[in-house]
C-alpha cells in the first residue's frame, strides 16, 4: 500500500506540502497541486482517516444508505438518523442502492475516498466480506439488519420475537392457513419445507409449529414483494389458487394496501375469508377502508439510536452492543 512520502517521492516535492493539499491547505499553488492530485492517483494513495483526525479535520458529514427513499419505513428512519445527526453538527448524504449491490459500494468509496466521516447502512447489499475492508476509512453503523459477529454497532429491532408474536396473535384468532410476504429475492426451498435465514421467518415458523402444531405451505410463500403493486398480484395469486390461505403476514404496510385494495376489487371479504397484517405501521395504515392490524416497529427510536451510536463511535466512546427493540402489535379491522 502506497505511503504519503511515496507519493512525496513521486511527486517531487516534501511530505508536508503533500499532508497540506490532503488536509485541503488553500496555501499550495496550483501546480504543486496537480502534481500531488496526480501521483496520488496513480499510486492508489488514499489518505487514512486517522491521519486527517489527528490534524483536526473532519468532514461532518455522514452517508446514510436506503433501498428507496419512497418507502415511509425508510423515509421515517432517514427522518430520524438526519434529526440527530443535525442535533450532534453532521449532515447527511442519503445513498439510494435501488437493492443493488453497486450503488451501496458508491457509499463506500465515499468513506474510503474521505467524502464522509462514517457510513450508516440500513440495508445491506453485499455480503460482509465486501464491506468490512472499508472499516479501515471510517466507522460503519447497522441499523435495520443483523449479521452476527461483525465488530460494528448494530441497532435493530426484535424481528425474530415480533413474528413469532404477530403468528401467535393470527392462530389465537383462529387462522391456520397461513401466508407469507417477504421482500427476499430468493427462497431456498427443500423437502422439508421452507429454509432461509431470516429471523422473521424463523419467528414465523417457530409459532407455527409450536403453537399451531402445522407446517408452512410453500405455496403460500410470495417472495419479492415490496410494493402496493405486489400486494395486488398476490391477492390475484391468492384467489386463483385452488388451495387459499386464510390470512397473510404481509411483508410491509405497502403490501398490505395493495392486497386491501385488490380485496375490494375482486369482492373478497376481509377479515372473513382473508385476514391481512402488515408490518410497520405506517401513519395511512390507521386511516383505511378497512383499517390495517399491523405490527409495528420502533422507527424513530432505531434511527435516533444508529445516529448516536455512530457520532459516539466517531468520538472513541463506548457503545452499548447489540441495541435490540421490541415490535408491538397494532390490532385493527383487518384480522
Amino acid at each position: 500500500m502506497a505511503t504519503i512520502s511515496d507519493v512525496a517521492r513521486l511527486a517531487g516535492l516534501s511530505v508536508s506540502t503533500v499532508s497540506r493539499v490532503i488536509n485541503n491547505n488553500p496555501h499550495v499553488i496550483p501546480k504543486k497541486r496537480k502534481l500531488i492530485e496526480d501521483a496520488m492517483q496513480q499510486l492508489g494513495y488514499v489518505p487514512r482517516p486517522a491521519a486527517r483526525q489527528l490534524r483536526g479535520s473532519s468532514t461532518n458529514t455522514m452517508a446514510v444508505t436506503i433501498p428507496r427513499i419512497v418507502n415511509p419505513f425508510f423515509s421515517y428512519l432517514v427522518d430520524a438518523i438526519e434529526r440527530t445527526l443535525d442535533e450532534a453538527g453532521y449532515t447527511t448524504i442519503i445513498v439510494q442502492t435501488f437493492s443493488r449491490p453497486e450503488e451501496e459500494l458508491t457509499a463506500l468509496k465515499m468513506l474510503r475516498n474521505q467524502q464522509v466521516d462514517g457510513v450508516i447502512l440500513c440495508s445491506i447489499e453485499n455480503p460482509w466480506s465486501v464491506i468490512q475492508p472499508y472499516l479501515q476509512y471510517g466507522r460503519i453503523v447497522l441499523v435495520n439488519e443483523y449479521l452476527a459477529d461483525v465488530p460494528v454497532p448494530i441497532i435493530r429491532a426484535n424481528q425474530y420475537q415480533g413474528f413469532y408474536n404477530a403468528t401467535e396473535f393470527l392462530l389465537q384468532h383462529g387462522y391456520t392457513k397461513l401466508a407469507y410476504a417477504t421482500g427476499r429475492k430468493q427462497v431456498a426451498l427443500a423437502e422439508s419445507g421452507v429454509n432461509f435465514d431470516s429471523d422473521r421467518f424463523s419467528g414465523f415458523q417457530a409459532a407455527l409449529n409450536s403453537i399451531g402444531k402445522v407446517r408452512f405451505n410453500p405455496h403460500w410463500l410470495f417472495t419479492n414483494a415490496h410494493t402496493a403493486t405486489d400486494g395486488k398480484l398476490i391477492l390475484q395469486k391468492i384467489i386463483a389458487s385452488p388451495d387459499k390461505p386464510d390470512a397473510i403476514l404481509a411483508g410491509s404496510d405497502e403490501v398490505a394496501l395493495g392486497l386491501l385494495e385488490e380485496a375490494q376489487a375482486q369482492g373478497v371479504q376481509i377479515p372473513a375469508q382473508l385476514a391481512v397484517l402488515g408490518v410497520d405501521d405506517q401513519p395511512s395504515s390507521s386511516f383505511l377502508k378497512i383499517p390495517l392490524t399491523t405490527i409495528r416497529q420502533p422507527v424513530d427510536q432505531m434511527g435516533s439510536a444508529a445516529a448516536k451510536a455512530m457520532v459516539a463511535a466517531l468520538q472513541d466512546q463506548a457503545v452499548t452492543l447489540p441495541q435490540i427493540f421490541p415490535l408491538e402489535i397494532v390490532k385493527r379491522a383487518s384480522v
